[in-house]
């Protein structure tokens, strides 16, 4: 059910946005206000998952687990990483 709302949403803002983009090239200034807002709202959100992605860590282990493909329905391999370790900042201390 998540999967579809997120599908329905993904969808209608990319009508709107084909449409906002039409009435744009009119010059509607209206639709140009709108449009850059969504677009500026889909950067932010698109932004804002790759730095919640990479405060993850890097991986120091990867472990092969066996996965089932339900569309095959037979075991897969699959790499998964079970050790995450932390970002270290290259800077110096400068207290002291």
């Amino acid at each position: 059910m998540t999967g579809f709302l997120i599908s329905a949403i993904i969808v209608s803002v990319t009508v709107i946005s084909i449409w906002l983009g039409a009435r744009a090239l009119e010059g509607d200034r209206l639709a140009t206000v709108g449009l850059c807002f969504i677009l500026f709202i889909i950067f932010g959100l698109v932004l804002n998952s790759t730095i919640k992605s990479e405060a993850k860590g890097p991986c120091h282990k990867y472990e092969t687990q066996m996965m089932y493909n339900v569309a095959t329905k037979t075991m897969m391999p699959s790499r998964v990483c079970v050790l995450r370790g932390e970002w270290v900042d290259d800077e110096r201390d400068e207290s002291k």
